[in-house]
Formats: structure tokens, C-alpha cells, sequence
């Protein structure tokens, strides 16, 4: 008996150290560029959200899109902002990400990514961008390559624009002292150029390529998320948790917006929690055309069910 109760004590003792051990909360750091496309991440963060799912998360701010691969391959980073065109550039040299959850769709009805002039340049069709400087916040991003793609459809020679990579926040002042003569910009600094009187809209490109894209996404390696599958699904909960917050009390969700961000878009972009192989394939379509990839992807086995 004593021999019995020895064991049986000794299996509740694991029991109770697998239990707790389960209890602790995973802890994430999470990448994120300065947009109001990542508003849910930071509510669920300001509202416990994260905390509530068993996810101790930091949120770490990286101003260029391009720098957050790197961060998550150095493991400086798990979870990362990524739009479709970097992730598919990153799995094409070699790399092992897939999307674990959507960010944001761009629609052509509520626009929030345009390309902006500066004051004083005339743009009155694709053409009038020959010669001049477009600031850009990422090689490759999902701005960049839609840019590439309406010059392209536009048959503005790629040769004759000057794209030039810069941190978010700094375009709208790169804009206004001349160093370049346009950005392709997303919310809330497009509003800042409009407001501050620094520059007019020139196209509202973005929707001319694709009237309906998911454009940011968050993405892990595909090791993390094997060895993570309970911090992935309390992840897109938490995240959820944010987009009915935002629903319910958008008001507050400004304030939380302009905290992160410092100011405040005139909107909000449609969220989408969800993605699907589905939302890769306009952008495969586009890098074949811009000569992008090398290699054959498979939307199917970038995207985790």
C-alpha cells in the first residue's frame, strides 16, 4: 500500500508540474511597422488581451517592413508584420515562414495607401513620374510592388522612376524638404501630408492594380508555429478579441491608435483577422510579371489553416 501510495502521489506531483507548466504564459515578442493596419494587435495588447490568452507579449516597433524577416530569423522576433510580396520574396531565397493570421485588406472603395506629391509637382497621369523620385517605406514591400506593378500596367518604363526605401514616419518629411518628389504612403501618414499641406493625392494607384488585397499579415517561421500551435490559436484569439473592441468602442481604440502611432488615421482600414491561400496568389501573379521569384510557390503551404 505505502509502495502504491508512493506512486500515485508521485504521478499527481507530475500531473501538477505538467499543469503549471502549461499555465505559464508564452512569452512573444511581436514586430510591427507604425500603421494603423496592426490597431487589433495593439488594443490587445492595452486591454489584456494577450495576457488573458496565455501570451506575455512585447510589441516591438520596426520602421522598415524588409527588417522584420531578419528579426524573426534571429529570433529577436516570433511573431512579425509581413505584407504577402516579403513573405513570398523570403520563402523564394530559402526561408521557412508561413502566415499564421491576416492584418488588413486594401479595397479601391476605401482607399488608404496612395501615392502623394509634393506641393508644387505636377502628376497628371503615369507617365509624368519619368524622371522623378518616389520614397517608398520597403524594396519590396507590398507598397513597392503594387507601385512597380501600375507603372508596369502603365507602361512607364521602371528605368526612368528613382525608387528610394525609407523609413514610414520619415517620408512625409523627406516629401516636404525635396528629397523626393512623391511616396507611396498608407494611413495615418497619408493624412499627415493632406493636413500638414505638404503634398496633394496623385493616384490612388493601389486600387487601380487590385480593387480587393489583403496587404499585411502576420508571420512566423514554420518551426515556430509547429512547436507553438496553442500560442498561434490564442494568438488570432487575442487578436480577435481586438477587432470586436475596436467594433464596440472605436473611440477608445483612437486613443490607443494615436498612443502607438502618435496621430490618428481619418478611418480605419478594413481588418481581417483570416487569411487564405487564396490572398497570395494576385501577388505570385505580379512577381512573375516583375521577375521576382525563381522559384514555383505554393500558396497552399504558406498559410497555416
Amino acid at each position: 500500500m505505502r509502495v502504491f501510495a508512493r506512486i500515485v502521489a508521485g504521478l499527481c506531483l507530475c500531473a501538477a508540474a505538467v499543469a503549471a507548466a502549461a499555465a505559464q504564459p508564452v512569452k512573444v515578442t511581436i514586430g510591427y511597422p507604425p500603421a494603423t493596419d496592426f490597431l487589433p494587435a495593439y488594443v490587445a495588447k492595452e486591454k489584456g488581451f494577450f495576457e488573458k490568452h496565455n501570451i506575455d507579449a512585447t510589441l516591438t516597433r520596426l520602421p522598415v517592413v524588409t527588417n522584420i524577416p531578419p528579426a524573426i530569423v534571429s529570433g529577436s522576433v516570433q511573431i512579425g508584420m509581413t505584407t504577402v510580396p516579403v513573405l513570398l520574396q523570403a520563402v523564394d531565397g530559402g526561408l521557412d515562414f508561413v502566415i499564421i493570421a491576416g492584418a488588413a485588406r486594401h479595397t479601391k472603395a476605401s482607399p488608404f495607401i496612395s501615392l502623394m506629391a509634393r506641393k508644387g509637382v505636377k502628376i497628371e497621369k503615369p507617365a509624368d513620374l519619368a524622371g522623378k523620385k518616389v520614397g517608398v517605406p520597403g524594396i519590396n514591400s507590398v507598397i513597392d510592388v503594387m507601385l512597380r506593378k501600375w507603372l508596369s500596367n502603365n507602361k512607364v518604363p521602371l528605368k526612368e522612376v528613382t525608387i528610394i526605401e525609407a523609413p514610414l514616419p520619415q517620408l512625409p518629411d523627406l516629401l516636404k524638404i525635396g528629397s523626393v518628389d512623391l511616396v507611396a504612403i498608407v494611413e495615418p501618414f497619408r493624412s499627415r501630408i493632406l493636413g500638414g499641406d505638404i503634398g496633394t493625392l496623385a493616384a490612388e494607384y493601389f486600387g487601380e492594380v487590385d480593387p480587393d488585397v489583403l496587404v499585411s499579415a502576420w508571420m512566423v517561421t514554420g518551426d515556430w508555429a509547429r512547436k507553438n500551435p496553442e500560442a498561434v490559436k490564442n494568438f488570432r484569439a487575442a487578436v480577435d478579441e481586438g477587432l470586436a473592441f475596436i467594433k464596440d468602442n472605436p473611440e477608445e481604440a483612437r486613443g490607443i491608435e494615436k498612443k502607438y502611432l502618435g496621430i490618428n488615421s481619418p478611418r480605419f482600414p478594413t481588418f481581417e483577422n483570416k487569411a487564405k491561400p487564396d490572398d497570395l496568389n494576385v501577388f505570385i501573379a505580379i512577381g512573375k510579371d516583375l521577375g521576382l521569384y525563381r522559384t514555383a510557390l505554393d500558396p497552399k503551404k504558406l498559410v497555416l489553416p
